[in-house]
């Protein structure tokens, strides 16, 4: 079979068939060998590669006094046991006054009550203010 010269209104007609193709995000598969079996099953190893995973942060502040387990180990360096010991110490103490009261719960320190003290609050506003009536 001999090879005709495509018209140019045809190599044109062409070309925007495969922009369409591609800007509607169908792929076209050039048949290839596969590779051999040593080549597929080798693991890609990258050196020297930074992964940073983004960290999320609650935009509300967190009431000590009313809050969950599940809500005390979102904030930074509160695990588990932290939040255990807060639900505790809440327990046996009653109501947080200040948040500053955290450093008498066992394993929370400065560093600790820095990095979660604008994530956190003892009450509602208008609880904490005095009553002028």
């Amino acid at each position: 079979m001999n090879a005709r010269p495509l018209p140019v209104p045809e190599r044109g007609l062409i070309l925007l068939v495969a922009i369409a193709l591609m800007a509607s995000g169908v792929i076209l598969y050039v048949g290839q060998e596969r590779p051999p079996a040593v080549l597929r099953s080798r693991p890609i190893v990258l050196e020297n590669v930074l992964v940073v995973q983004p960290t999320f942060h609650d935009a509300r502040t967190l009431d000590l006094n009313t809050a969950t387990i599940e809500e005390l180990v979102r904030l930074p360096g509160i695990g588990p046991v932290l939040g255990e010991r807060i639900i505790s110490f809440r327990t046996e103490n009653g109501r947080f006054t200040s948040v500053d009261e955290l450093l008498a719960v066992r394993g929370i320190g400065p560093k600790v009550l820095e990095e979660i003290r604008g994530q956190v609050t003892i009450g509602a506003e208008e609880e904490r203010a005095p009553d002028n009536q």
